[in-house]
């Protein structure tokens, strides 16, 4: 399960799973736009068919293994999600009675959320520093930090459509934004208590790992410090978008850019903390 795809499916059903929180329960429902929500929901329905994509041969690594069922679970609530989301989408679209896109909206939260219990019992049926609890957490705190700024550089660009838009709402995601450092900082930290990539393999499993990942996510903790690095960068980036959101106006531009470099930023953090998820 240690390899590029798996992780690259966690970040892609982190992002799915925190964005899609905050598409259907942010205080901008009913305030914005419905083209705001069928665009967001849009992007978190092809983030989470992307993890399904990407997890699907992982799995298939898993067969003849008790953590197999565990495993097609997975792939099962994520390829839910990207349906549910993809009808939340519909719903809205044909113009349907808004309550009940929201509410297929939050279903497909739902689904996501639970779809990081069979995630971590993979990864505890291998091992992983604290079993199933630290894995969801993990994946809970990495999905706060990864939707936080996906919907929010989606938010700052709904500006352009709704210019008389108050500013008050990029408030609230600047805030939130703040949160979402917050909990990043919480991921890489409990990311630490997992071994390093290659780790007491020996053999043909440890010359097939050493050419998986770089040297340098094989040195101590540097998978760690490149994590905590990058946090801090946007961590500057939430203290100038909160300060930018509160001016309105143009800034809100500003902020928008703001939120492109942590969108950038962003997964590198995500990536250096889950390169140990498996491990």
């Amino acid at each position: 399960m240690t390899t590029p795809a798996a992780i690259l499916a966690l970040v892609l059903a982190m992002t799915a799973v925190g964005g899609s929180a905050l598409v259907w329960l942010a205080p901008t429902w009913g305030r914005v736009r419905h083209g705001y929500e069928i665009l967001s929901a849009a992007t978190v329905a092809l983030l989470a068919w992307g993890a399904w994509g990407a997890f699907r041969a992982p799995v298939r690594s898993l067969e003849g293994t008790d953590a197999a069922a565990s495993g097609e679970l997975a792939l099962t609530l994520l390829l839910a999600t990207a349906g549910l989301t993809g009808l939340a989408v519909l719903a809205l679209a044909v113009k349907l009675p808004s309550l009940v896109g929201r509410l297929l909206g939050i279903a497909a939260t739902l689904t996501g959320i639970g779809s990081f219990v069979p995630i971590g019992m993979v990864r505890a049926d291998q091992g992983g520093a604290g079993g199933t609890l630290q894995g969801f957490l993990e994946l809970l705190l990495g999905a706060g930090l990864m939707g936080g700024i996906w919907v929010g550089m989606i938010l700052g660009h709904w500006y352009l459509v709704e210019r008389r838009l108050s500013n008050r709402y990029m408030v609230w995601m600047a805030w939130a934004n703040v949160g979402a450092v917050l909990a990043g900082l919480g991921s890489v930290l409990l990311s630490a208590r997992n071994p390093v990539p290659c780790e007491g393999l020996t053999g043909a499993e440890f010359a097939q790992c050493t050419m998986t990942f770089a040297p340098v996510l094989r040195i101590g903790s540097m998978t760690i410090v490149l994590g905590l690095g990058v946090l801090s960068l946007l961590a500057l980036i939430a203290g100038f978008n909160v300060k930018l959101a509160r001016e309105g106006g143009r800034s809100i531009q500003a902020s928008t850019g703001m939120f492109y470099l942590a969108v950038i930023l962003a997964p590198a953090v995500e990536f250096a903390a889950k390169v140990r998820y498996f491990a």
